[in-house]
């Protein structure tokens, strides 16, 4: 592969153009069937025995193109992109965008490596910020919730003597039958179950209500015509109960023996006023890092100058990626969220980019601010984190650094050192 050109289509953005002829392409993709052959099963041959033209055949001449485009580009465009970025002095602050304007099997493919470089920016202020931190205060009804939640953690089980009523909490054996013989699933050794959970197909728990501990018996239920299993679904079934015991989930009462016990405290006042500081050292970090934030916010607003569009693009990205893992853990949609806080995707998706406008210009601000205050990680230092994590992850240094990406790293340490610095030479009120 070849550079081509290295052009500056806006300022402080390069875009570098690659180039691969036929020949190399060729080379690749044959490498590439080579070596996936045997994966391929091809209609009329055995999997595995297709030649490569009776694969390009059935899938298409482009069937190897785009992992031997991977190859070539993984092979020989990191040297000739860190040669271009040298010789021309630029300093890139993000990984570039890689993208494919052509291939064709005669003439070869044509790709394009675009990356934000560091903008020059007027910084008019860089100390002497002031905020205020303000902590909620700790109310009783917060300091109740933690203790109720505390009182239920500690419940203990305890043996029940009469028969099993709703809310009980049973040990079972239990072995399911269809049309006498067990079917997969429907044995369990010990398992514990809630009576009224609706965690079992429905009469499953209310065969149990009414039984002691020790009994045995037999509970007769039909799955539901909707049951998962296809073979299971609308057919009745009996399961052979044992139950082992039945208990009662008792709470503690909230007094000093709870106290002693949880916070080896004497008195409930005093384990009243230890949760009363946890939660004011919670909420006055969270009040702290609030007003961190505010002053580096405020640094955003005294770095002025254009910022590499693309630097903005690929920090919105990752915002928005951020926000639909976050949303995926809630089990929530994009849409639906959107329609619970009544917005618009439109007017949600104009503050994020907003928010990554602000948030690019506060990291370009920084690490402005950690060369010119020589707060940028050596070398010998880099190395020593280096070290240290092949340590943790029982690597060698020499695997820890081949995956490592050296100058991304050079570059967070120097940003976070240089916000540490900005906040350090500013005034956080505490309120």
């Amino acid at each position: 592969m070849k550079l081509v050109s290295v052009e500056t289509p806006e300022k402080s953005v390069c875009k570098m153009t690659f180039s691969a002829s036929a020949e190399e392409l060729e080379t690749a993709s044959n490498a590439v069937y080579e070596r996936t052959r045997a994966s391929y099963t091809i209609k009329g041959f055995k999997k595995g025995e297709a030649d490569r033209a009776q694969i390009e055949a059935d899938r298409g001449e482009h069937t190897f193109w785009y992992d031997a485009i991977n190859d070539l580009m993984d092979k020989d465009v990191p040297a000739l992109y860190d040669a271009a970025l040298a010789e021309h002095g630029f300093v890139p602050v993000d990984a570039p965008v890689y993208d494919l304007v052509s291939v064709k099997k005669d003439e070869g493919f044509v790709a394009t490596a675009t990356v934000a470089l560091q903008p020059e920016l007027n910084l008019t202020k860089t100390t002497g910020f002031t905020t205020e931190c303000v902590t909620p205060e700790v109310t009783d009804k917060e300091i109740d919730s933690v203790l109720e939640r505390r009182r239920n953690a500690a419940a203990e089980l305890v043996p029940h003597k009469g028969p099993a009523v709703k809310g009980n909490i049973v040990h079972i054996d239990y072995e399911g039958l269809l049309e006498g013989k067990p079917f997969q699933g429907g044995t369990a050794q010990n398992q514990t179950l809630q009576l009224g959970s609706g965690r079992m197909i429905p009469g499953f728990e209310e065969g149990i209500l009414g039984h002691k501990a020790g009994e045995e018996f037999d509970i007769f239920v039909t799955f539901p015509a909707r049951y998962h299993a296809k073979d299971l679904a609308g057919k009745p079934v009996i399961f052979k109960i044992k139950l082992i015991d039945v208990c009662v989930r008792q709470i503690p009462a909230l007094n000093s023996d709870f106290a002693k016990k949880v916070a080896n405290v004497d008195t409930l006042d005093e384990l009243r006023a230890q949760v009363k500081q946890q939660l004011h050292d919670g909420k006055h970090a969270s009040a702290l890092n609030r007003a961190k934030d505010q002053i580096l916010t405020q640094l955003a607003d005294a770095a002025e100058g254009d910022l590499p569009s693309t630097l903005v693009e690929s920090t919105y990205q990752l915002q928005m990626q951020q926000i639909q893992q976050q949303l995926q853990m809630q089990r929530l949609s994009l849409d639906r969220y959107l329609s619970q806080i009544h917005e618009t995707r439109e007017s949600f998706t104009a503050k994020v980019r907003t928010s990554a406008e602000k948030t690019a210009r506060v990291r370009m601000a920084l690490l402005q601010i950690a060369q010119q205050e020589n707060l940028v990680p050596t070398e010998e230092e880099i190395d020593k984190q280096l070290a240290e994590r092949a340590e943790r992850t029982k690597k060698t240094l020499e695997e820890v650094k081949a995956q490592a990406n050296v100058h991304a790293m050079r570059r967070n340490e120097g940003i976070r050192k240089a916000a540490d610095w900005v906040i350090e030479h500013s005034t956080i009120e505490d309120k």
